[in-house]
């Protein structure tokens, strides 16, 4: 058997232009971390040169350079601190101990060829590239698999654990399947099991050494019968009328063979019927009520073109069903020019003057007013409405009251942009923004439990924001949060469950069709630069992605989609805390300062939840 096509090897000094090495009948080669020795896959293994006298030190590292099979050359690769060295062929990967060149472990899992191989930064964990089209992580020291990342050859991205357990965008969890009993026709979307198994931030957990777990639920107990949803409308193909009654048919699933042991019925609850991506209607709770089948109707407003509807329910296992869709067309003469609304909120001035902070309030000025500026100038609104709480405006009741009076006049053409600018906190996977009337009065190194249920009872929730936007019916809506974490007294009682990571907010973008932007995560502060006369997020939004060109990216086009503006605020906000400035940050809660700028463990990095659907037309935030 033939090998695989071997190479000629020249290593050269770039400064001496000397001829460091020459070697013939090589498959594959890596540097050591400190580029003094080269590590050659030829014809009898793995040797290592080195390059100060251009010679084999004699080890020979017992790792083929070709796999007899498949003929594929090996892939190799150090770890950062030269001490484990990886040897990936076929499908399996060597691990070896450099100190006794013996072989550590062999790690095994990966469906395809193994096309790369590389080491984390702390040589912790090792990826993977494969010819399956993913890239799987492991744990070093253990050969365990962590994660692994989907490509979906499109736009979204999606990760998963081999618990099940997932993170990514929307338009990309098509690409996975639950698959039961290794049954090739018993299977369910990934996100039937959205509520029980859908993580976010997973990916940077699992590099941060987590190990997160899902719920300890036997999959072969859960009912995944999912409902059957069917959605049509009394008028023809065309409507005329502003408003259209939209019927939505729930059936029960009584397919017992599938599931046995199940009940005779796998009920239905919570039906959400959606416009073009946006939350029209929810039916709360069971829906069936002990019957098969019940029939739902809802006095939907349309637009002019197209209306896609979509609609979906889970089963009494929080199963989601699978999606019912419709497109009707709306007549021409129901087009009409959308209000841009705004509710912008900023509080500097706290009830409690210890929670004071200093560019909250500039902060929401500078947004809503550019972001006025920007939509009037496009045109593409009738008018842009602005709401302003400011410090003692920004309470509880005049927020609620605020998105309670925008509920009942806005319409389908229209847009809804909040903005939060202040202090936040999550607590057992619910996030809270905490107003100017926080309800606690003592001193912030003193905030004792009591304290603590006070402040969030006078804060809002994620639910209470879902409560309150669920009537809303704007074709786009975003929520903006450049909040800090109020501190350690304050923070999540598993600390990865940040704002930025928090499962209510995520919950909300996918279940009300809005895109959700946050600044910060759990053990950071959103922080502020004296030189910008900001926080960073709304200093990338408004100075850097609305007044420059600079998120005018994918494409390149001359405007800024509201899809690129957040995706770059995502990525801009990281890359700013490597310039030279002088950066300040938010006291915690105890009074004790946090990491000092610049360290890993105190970048901030923003995170933005997609909605589930992208619109057909989507917004345009600015024309640069």
């Amino acid at each position: 058997m033939g090998l695989s096509e071997t190479y000629l090897l020249k290593i050269w000094d770039l400064a001496s232009r000397k001829n460091l090495l020459t070697t013939a009948d090589l498959t594959a080669a890596t540097f050591s971390p400190n580029s003094r020795s080269v590590a050659v896959a030829g014809v009898n293994g793995v040797t290592i040169y080195d390059l100060t006298s251009g010679r084999s030190t004699g080890t020979v590292l017992p790792c083929p350079s070709t796999h007899p099979r498949t003929l594929n050359p090996v892939k190799l690769f150090f770890s950062p601190d030269g001490n484990t060295f990886a040897c990936a062929y076929n499908d399996s990967i060597k691990l070896l101990d450099m100190r006794t060149k013996q072989e550590m472990l062999t790690i095994s899992g990966q469906k395809g060829e193994i096309n790369a191989v590389s080491f984390s930064s702390d040589g912790k964990i090792l990826a993977t590239a494969s010819s399956d089209a993913s890239i799987k992580f492991w744990d070093a020291a253990t050969g365990e698999e962590l994660i692994t990342l989907v490509a979906t050859y499109g736009p979204g991205w999606i990760a998963v654990t081999p618990d099940g357990l997932f993170d990514g965008s929307p338009n990309a969890w098509d690409k996975l399947f639950w698959r039961f009993d290794h049954d090739t026709f018993s299977y369910a979307p990934v996100e039937a099991f959205y509520n029980e198994f859908y993580y976010p931030g997973l990916l940077s957990e699992i590099f941060a050494g987590k190990r997160p777990k899902p719920p300890m639920k036997d999959l072969l107990k859960i009912d995944i019968r999912q409902p059957r949803i069917r959605i049509s409308v009394i008028d023809g193909a065309e409507v005329t009328n502003r408003t259209v009654k939209v019927k939505v048919d729930v059936v029960d699933n009584l397919d017992k063979a599938r599931q046995p042991a199940m009940s005779a019925t796998s009920g239905a609850q919570d039906v959400r019927l959606f416009r073009n991506g946006s939350l029209v209607k929810v039916w709360h709770g069971d829906v069936l009520r002990g019957k098969e089948s019940v029939v739902l109707e809802a006095m939907m407003p349309v637009v002019a073109g197209e209306n896609n509807l979509t609609a979906y329910a889970f089963n009494r296992d929080n199963v989601k069903s699978t999606d019912a869709t419709l497109t009707i067309k709306g007549a021409d003469s129901l087009k009409r020019k959308g209000v841009a609304y705004v509710i912008s909120v900023g509080v500097n001035s706290y009830a409690n003057t210890e929670y004071d902070l200093t560019y909250a309030v500039p902060d929401s000025q500078d947004f809503s007013s550019e972001l006025k500026r920007q939509q009037e100038k496009l045109g593409n609104f009738e008018r842009v409405e602005v709401v302003s709480l400011n410090n003692k405006d920004a309470t509880k009741a005049n927020i609620l009251k605020a998105l309670s009076d925008i509920s009942a006049k806005i319409q389908p053409e229209d847009s809804l942009t909040i903005y939060f600018a202040g202090h936040g906190t999550a607590q057992q996977n619910r996030f809270y923004l905490i107003p100017h009337d926080l309800g606690y009065m003592g001193p912030r190194d003193k905030l004792d439990e009591a304290g603590l249920r006070a402040i969030l009872a006078h804060s809002i929730s994620d639910e209470e924001l879902e409560a309150a936007v669920e009537g809303i019916d704007a074709g786009q809506m975003m929520l903006v949060i450049d909040a800090c974490n109020s501190g350690q007294a304050l923070e999540a009682e598993e600390k990865r469950r940040g704002p930025m990571n928090s499962k209510g907010l995520a919950q909300l973008a996918y279940e009300k069709g809005m895109y959700i932007l946050t600044a910060a995560q759990s053990y950071q502060a959103a922080k502020e630069a004296a030189k910008l006369g900001h926080g960073f997020l709304t200093y990338a939004l408004v100075e850097e992605g609305l007044k420059t060109p600079a998120a005018d990216k994918e494409p390149k086009d001359g405007q800024v989609l509201l899809r690129e503006w957040l995706d770059f605020a995502t990525q801009r906000v990281p890359q700013m805390q490597g310039d030279d400035l002088k950066t300040r940050e938010l006291t915690r809660v105890n009074g004790q300062a946090s990491s000092k700028p610049g360290t890993d463990d105190n970048v901030q990095r923003p995170r933005v939840f997609y909605r589930r659907e992208t619109e057909p037309h989507q917004l345009v935030i600015a024309r640069p």
